[in-house]
């Protein structure tokens, strides 16, 4: 069944333009910024970034920590205090299981592993607002 669209849009000035331009503003919430570089990082590499998504509701965090796991490094509090849950789960090269830490009101991220291997860690943390 086709639907005739030209009765809606008669007498409407740019009609399919302004709905297209709506649905592109809705789309653009659901993309992601530009990857950002956490802050001081001490000891762990610098393979490490995080995103936020447009519409501001959601961070993705991915990182990769080396070293004996006792380094760390910070999120803008900005965004730590809005975060939702504040410990998040990494694989390690060995198959085992870490853990990074964030302090929600000092941004500080820091880390355990359970072995000396590297740490993969890849997160979508929703973000709340305060």
């Amino acid at each position: 069944m086709a639907i005739n669209f030209d009765p809606i849009f008669s007498g409407m000035q740019n009609g399919p333009e302004k709905i297209k331009e709506n649905f592109d503003k809705v789309n653009n919430g659901l993309g992601w910024g530009q990857p950002q570089s956490f802050l001081s990082l001490d000891g762990i590499g610098n393979s490490n970034a995080y995103k936020i998504r447009n519409d501001g509701n959601e961070i993705s965090i991915t990182m990769y920590v080396t070293g004996d796991g006792n380094g760390s490094c910070y999120l803008p509090t900005s965004i730590s205090k809005k975060l939702d849950y504040n410990q998040v789960v990494g694989r390690t090269d060995n198959n085992g299981i870490g853990f990074m830490n964030i302090n929600s009101g000092t941004g500080k991220c820091t880390f355990h592993k359970p072995d000396g291997s590297g740490m993969y860690i890849q997160a979508l943390i929703p973000l709340v607002a305060h």
